[in-house]
């Protein structure tokens, strides 16, 4: 007995053993493959920071675990990380390690993981990974050179997975938050029962600028009959929440050869008008289980067809809701008199078919009834509506229905408009054929909110009628700033309905308009670096995109502008907004001591990064001030932080912008040129280093006369050409260049004043290098004695030889010798 406990024990302790280290000796060999298949199969970037191997954690498979695994796209989307996740792990049939035929795939656990897709307003998805298959077919045709890798799932299991979906062309934005889900099944079968559940506390899901989901909880517990043979997938027992909604779907959907046929149908048995307010996410965060409602709801939908790149398949939403109400016990007054009939249906086909249907959205706030109808038909061909909305909503009423904390609101909104026609009535410009008549005005509307500046718009009126949309009487006031506007537009039908160009006559005046306070405070830093990744700037907040939908003449009349340092009064001139480009056209204003008019663009369409290309007519502008104000200045001309005085000129320059909507230094290129008359330079080190030099101390701090000199911008400094600066009785002639790291490459000659040993010795070669807070000044010692031998042998102490005049000769040269002998 003992004989065999003992064997037993050894068995064990060996089989541990092994357990322990057979995963090192695979590890390599997996790390190998894993590697060699992403690079054949993908064109992209793609690593992990660690590989590891357990024979214990899913024992009798092995778990294979990529940590810190990321993916990044390619060509627009190189910088792009398209996957990011903390930990992937795939449970590996054991035995299949011990041969040549392949790694067996039964578990997939994914972990910590951001999956970002996006899809451009060209149509280009980040997602186009995968290599050209020029050799698809030859491995196709030869079994023997097959994936080394088969997939014979039978659970996936997903924690703390985040993924977005950001389609730009269609206009449409999903985006899941900590999903965690589990899915089981025989996927490695021809049939299988799939059981899924899934939990995510963040759904959102908009199109066309609408929220239909805006972070809604979910939760799903399913089981679908799946015929991977056919690819069809037919629902069983099912139940699914959204927020407060409860539901289930019957039917099938089925992947087919030309697209996906379906049967579905949405029961929603136990669905209230309360819990359709649930979807509304400021009634579902705050007290929602305290929330008193009343009234019938009814929530229908189903799809039958198939469903197409061209085609839809048969389908209809309906919502319908009557003599509803809601009210908060707390509050004294709440929403009555609520009916909705509302439904979107198209009979299969032609999306263009598709119907859109809200008559009526009725209810009554506080004692005030508001209602709204519209039918939109043929949507996407040549979109017919009818709309009309009629009442009053008194916002200082809202506190009485809903709890507002830290915010107050106050005003009225009276609307009575209707609008009914088809857009090509516009297009082809027969207003006689199109109603659109009444207004929306908007009254003393007061809004207070923490730490937001306060908003005040005593009167805005919105009138129509069928060729214009006019904006009037309209003075916005938030915190000290404020704007009036009188517009006017065309088209707007147009661009609601289709989103095509909006037109428009803007006039757009302010007294005090501080864009700081609407501006985060780390934006307007000048950054030095290009930014790195390339479709981040084309969707970052910090970019001010201008729609390119829009064509807007705009008159500008701004007394006061802050922006970062910079204060300009008296902004007038023309904007030109067209194309995702803002012209600006002898836009003239004071600043800085001075004057500047400018004309020139700045361009930031969708999916491109911002760029200002303009020029720029300086008159009298402060050095000083615009060494204080510029960050610009700052990085190619920190010269200007010791210069007393105002200059004028001119610049041309083509700048990228980077998120925060600065310069992006290292490819700012330009030209231009600058004059002073009044130039005075204090405890500039260079020109102290020259001073000190031909022991002249007064030129540390001297008047500068005619000072006139070109530049370029150019790859990160500013190449000067050759110019004059005039120090008392020296003068200096200098090129070269100062760059963005601060330092100075300039070369040219020093002119020493006429009489005595100056004018023995004339000019002579120079340099300045270093840096501006420790330049180093070199002079041309061979130059400079040559010069005076040269000097001295044409006898300048003299013509007519007399006694002595060898001595005075030397006499010359050695103090041109040592003049300069303390400084070498």
């Amino acid at each position: 007995m003992k004989k065999a406990l003992k064997i037993a024990g050894i068995t064990v302790g060996v089989i541990l053993i092994l357990l322990l280290v057979l995963p090192f000796a695979f590890q390599g060999k997996i790390e190998q493959l894993v590697k060699q298949e992403g690079n054949k199969m993908l064109n992209a970037q793609f690593d992990f920071g660690a590989l590891n191997i357990s024979l214990l954690r899913n024992f009798p498979s092995a778990s294979v675990t990529l940590e810190d695994f990321y993916l990044k796209g390619a060509g627009a989307f190189e910088n792009d990380t398209l996957i990011q996740a903390g930990e992937l792990t795939a449970a590996v049939n054991l035995l299949s390690l011990f041969g040549d035929s392949g790694y067996d795939i039964s578990k997939i656990i994914i972990e910590d993981t951001k999956v970002k897709a996006i899809v451009l307003e060209n149509g280009q998805p980040n997602w186009d990974v995968m290599k050209a298959s020029a050799e698809t077919d030859t491995v196709q045709e030869s079994p023997a050179e097959s994936s080394p890798i088969r997939i014979k799932l039978k659970k996936l299991s997903v924690k703390d997975l985040s993924v977005s979906y950001d389609d730009r062309q269609a206009g449409m934005y999903a985006a899941i938050e900590n999903l965690k889900a589990t899915c089981s099944g025989d996927f490695g079968s021809e049939r299988t029962l799939v059981d899924l559940e899934l939990e995510t506390p963040s759904l959102t899901y908009r199109t066309g600028g609408v929220p239909f989901l805006n972070h809604a909880a979910l939760k799903a517990d399913m089981n679908v009959d799946a015929d991977l043979v056919n690819k069809k997938f037919t629902l069983q027992d099912n139940s699914i929440s959204l927020n407060a909604i409860k539901l289930n779907i019957d039917g099938w959907a089925a992947m087919q050869k030309d697209g996906m046929g379906m049967d579905i149908k949405l029961n929603t048995n136990e669905v209230g008008f309360k819990e359709l307010l649930s979807l509304i996410p400021a009634i579902y965060a705050k007290d929602f289980q305290d929330l008193k409602t009343d009234g019938k709801a009814s929530l229908t939908a189903f799809a039958k067809g198939t469903l197409t790149q061209d085609q839809m398949p048969q389908f209809e939403v309906a919502l319908n809701v009557e003599n509803a109400m809601f009210r908060y016990p707390s509050l004294p007054a709440g929403v009555d008199g609520i009916n909705i009939s509302a439904t979107v249906k198209n009979p299969g086909g032609n999306i263009d078919a598709t119907e859109v249907t809200i008559s009526p959205f009725d209810f009554t706030l506080a004692g005030n009834p508001f209602s709204l109808k519209a039918i939109v038909k043929t949507p996407t061909s040549d979109p017919d509506l009818q709309a009309t909305a009629k009442g009053t909503l008194d916002l200082g009423k809202i506190k009485d229905v809903y709890p507002l904390e830290d915010m107050s609101l106050n005003g009225t909104i009276q609307a009575d408009m209707s609008l009914a026609g088809r857009l090509s009535y516009i297009e082809k410009e027969q207003y006689g054929q199109m109603k659109a008549e009444g207004s929306i005005r908007l009254n003393g509307m007061k809004l207070n909110m923490k730490d937001i500046p306060a908003v005040d718009i005593q009167r805005s009126t919105f009138t129509f009628s069928p060729r214009y949309l006019q904006l009037s009487e309209t003075t916005v006031n938030i915190g000290n700033n404020d704007v009036t506007l009188d517009s006017r537009f065309e088209n707007y039908l147009g661009y609601v309905l289709k989103g095509s160009t909006l037109k428009g006559n803007l006039n757009v005046s302010s007294n005090h308009l501080n864009l700081n306070d609407f501006i985060s405070s780390d934006t307007t830093a000048v950054q030095t670096q290009a930014p790195t990744d390339t479709t981040a700037a084309s969707s970052s907040s910090g970019v001010i995109r201008i729609p390119e939908n829009i064509d807007f003449n705009m008159q500008a009349n701004l007394k006061e502008v802050l922006f970062d340092k910079m204060k300009l009064e008296n902004v007038n001139g023309t904007l030109l907004v067209k194309n995702g480009t803002i012209d600006m056209r002898n836009l003239s204003f004071n600043t800085m001591g001075g004057s500047i008019t400018a004309n020139g663009a700045y361009s930031a369409p969708k999916a491109s990064q911002p760029r200002l290309n303009a020029g720029f007519d300086m008159k009298d502008i402060g050095f000083a001030q615009a060494y204080q104000e510029l960050g610009l200045v700052q990085q190619l001309a920190p010269i200007f932080s010791g210069l007393k005085g105002n200059f004028s000129g001119k610049l041309q320059i083509d700048a990228p912008l980077d998120e925060n909507m600065s310069p992006v230094m290292q490819k700012v290129q330009g030209s231009g040129n600058l004059s002073t008359q009044d130039l005075s330079l204090s405890d500039v080190k260079f020109i102290n280093q020259v001073a000190d030099i031909v022991k002249k101390p007064s030129m540390k701090d001297i008047q500068v006369k005619d000072l006139d000199l070109s530049f370029e911008i150019k790859d990160g400094r500013v190449n000067t050409e050759p110019f004059d600066l005039k120090l008392g009785d020296y003068t200096m002639n200098l090129s070269g260049s100062t760059g963005l790291d601060q330092t100075i490459d300039y070369t040219g000659k020093i002119t020493l004043p006429s009489g005595g040993i100056g004018s023995a010795l004339g000019t002579v070669d120079m340099t300045i290098g270093g840096t501006f807070t420790s330049p180093k000044v070199g002079i041309d010692m061979a130059s400079l004695a040559k010069n005076a031998a040269e000097q001295a042998l044409k006898g300048i102490v003299g013509n007519d030889s007399k006694e002595g005049e060898s001595e005075e000769k030397e006499s010359v040269i050695d103090k041109a010798l040592n003049l300069f002998k303390k400084k070498k």
